[in-house]
């Protein structure tokens, strides 16, 4: 808030400008189980007249009183805390509101509309859960992570779980949870389509892919196709190269386009190699054993055959194993090894 005056007249008039605060910080009510979203938020707008389902940075000690003011009102137990979340990644917060001492604890949990992967099986990763304290938030990210990854290995792409709902009495001494799942159609592979590829043809990198067409569009195998056209690149020194996709899926003929983009990143070269934790004429033995000179363009599968041939078998007089690090050098593009033995 600010102020400006003017006088005139033997009067004064002051002017105030309110520049109110952006509300943009999304609010989750993490296990308010005993009303309704729609409801708590009519009791939040009561005392918060501006609430929109958002808040305002530095806002959440305020919304956090009105949600305890509205607990008590009504008579229920718990003390209501707010955890701030970050995204991975990213830099969008997320206010979540949580009762405890105490908190509603699971006592069921079920998986509805579920038919390409019987219940029990989806049940199985929230075991866990049974008994602790219920969180919507950490169901959500179950149900959109470990769950759908299931899906996705069977080639249901389009699979997607509503959020959960918790319902009191359902089970003694708790809440049942309930998680809604609606499972679409299963895609089979068509073809990958790779971009930002140059020094690698896209030929190449598919048959290192592996996936055949018409096979189901397994996301198990495509991470592993993914991780050989990791190596291939590794290979060549393209030590950071990353491959993300995105799937193009045909809702009439149930075939699934596989967008890669590639990011090759720079390739590196052999630096220095260094031996730790062996006498001089043992270090100097190891080194002489490793062929990649100083410029020479870096190869995974080269380091590999080494750690496995010549570090592996190793041991000091007092029993210690080699440890094996590379360091890279993104400003001059260089690999540094470092060999400790302890």
């Amino acid at each position: 808030v600010r102020y400006s005056y003017s006088t005139a007249n033997r009067a004064m008039t002051v002017t105030f400008e309110v520049v109110e605060a952006p509300w943009t910080v999304p609010v989750v009510l993490d296990n308010f189980v005993w009303l309704p979203d729609e409801q708590w938020s009519t009791e939040l707008r009561a005392r918060v007249p501006s609430f929109d389902g958002t808040a305002p940075k530095n806002a959440a000690e305020f919304l956090t009183r009105a949600l305890q003011e509205s607990l008590q009102a009504r008579g229920l137990p718990g003390r209501v805390d707010f955890v701030p979340q970050i995204a991975l990644g990213g830099d969008q917060s997320t206010y979540v509101f949580v009762v405890r001492d105490p908190s509603p604890t699971v006592c069921a949990l079920q998986v509805k509309r579920a038919a390409a992967i019987p219940e029990a099986t989806l049940v199985a990763p929230l075991k866990s859960l049974i008994g602790a304290d219920y969180s919507r938030t950490l169901l959500m990210a179950t149900a959109h992570g470990t769950l759908t990854d299931m899906y996705r290995r069977k080639g249901f792409w389009r699979a997607r779980f509503d959020d959960p709902t918790a319902t009191l009495g359902s089970c003694a001494g708790g809440v049942g949870v309930t998680l809604t799942v609606d499972e679409g159609a299963a895609y089979t592979w068509d073809r990958a389509e790779f971009s930002g590829n140059v020094s690698i043809g896209g030929d190449v990198l598919g048959k290192a892919l592996g996936m055949k067409s018409g096979e189901i569009a397994d996301f198990g195998k495509i991470d592993l196709g993914l991780r050989a056209v990791r190596s291939l690149y590794a290979d060549k020194g393209y030590l950071a190269e990353r491959a993300s996709f995105e799937p193009q899926l045909d809702d009439t003929s149930h075939r699934a386009v596989f967008a890669v983009s590639v990011s090759e990143g720079p390739q590196y070269r052999m630096g220095a190699v260094t031996v730790v934790g062996l006498r001089d004429s043992d270090a100097a033995a190891v080194t002489k054993k490793w062929h990649l000179k100083p410029g020479d363009v870096y190869d995974e599968s080269y380091e590999t055959k080494f750690v496995r041939d010549e570090i592996l078998p190793l041991k000091t007089a007092s029993g210690g194993h080699g440890n094996f690090d590379r360091d890279l050098d993104e400003r001059t593009q260089v690999v540094n090894v470092k060999i400790v033995f302890k």
